[in-house]
């Protein structure tokens, strides 16, 4: 039996943890997305545009470690008397994860005309942000990390304007991937409405 110094084995072990790790950040740029919908009070769009993905070096240096900046800008507009509401996040799948493997999300977004304050430690912006800091993921799990939602304005186009999102995905030894989402619920003394857009698909 062949047995490895502990020195040889221990740097063969860190290579291979590593060997995943990105040297630089890879900045991916994602095609805009929009679909109109006709209702009985008139139709409303939604859509989601200026979407960019930046992989970016784990600071642990561990190769089952994903890190990434995110950005996109998210939008609807009803033509017709209904409200509702507008929101938008991402999906995160992680092929095969190590035990107690998660998902950590820190925002930086913008709700135009919405009330602005931060907090040092969680690091939300705005009043109508909702984000786990931590989702537990399973092997071959799918989980939504919600960013924001917004109130519909009958007749004007209103945004949810996301920068510099940062998503962490820990103890993953396979591919993960993740997809925008952008949902619009609609409600008018009639109908109850709804329509969404997805982004492409892309790794960390």
């Amino acid at each position: 039996m062949r047995l490895f110094p502990f020195g040889l084995l221990a740097l063969s072990l860190s290579a291979a943890l590593c060997a995943t790790t990105p040297a630089r950040a890879d900045i991916d740029t994602l095609p805009p997305h929009e679909r109109t919908y006709a209702s009985t009070f008139g139709s409303f769009t939604v859509g989601n545009r200026d979407e960019f993905v930046n992989r970016i070096a784990p600071l642990n240096m561990v190769g089952t470690t994903r890190e990434s900046l995110v950005s996109s800008i998210a939008y609807a507009r009803v033509d017709g008397i209904a409200g509702g509401s507008l929101k938008t996040g991402y999906t995160v799948g992680c092929a095969v994860t190590l035990q107690n493997g998660n998902v950590g999300a820190i925002p930086q977004v913008y709700v135009p005309s919405a009330t602005v304050g931060q907090s040092p430690t969680v690091g939300i912006i705005g009043p109508n942000i909702q984000v786990p800091m931590s989702v537990n993921l399973a092997p071959g799990e799918v989980k939504d990390v919600p960013v924001a939602d917004k109130d519909l304005m009958p007749g004007k186009e209103v945004s949810i304007v996301i920068r510099d999102f940062h998503i962490t995905v820990n103890s993953c030894t396979g591919p993960v991937a993740i997809r925008q989402y952008t949902y619009i619920y609609v409600k008018s003394a009639e109908t109850d409405d709804s329509g969404a857009v997805f982004g492409d698909s892309t790794w960390l």
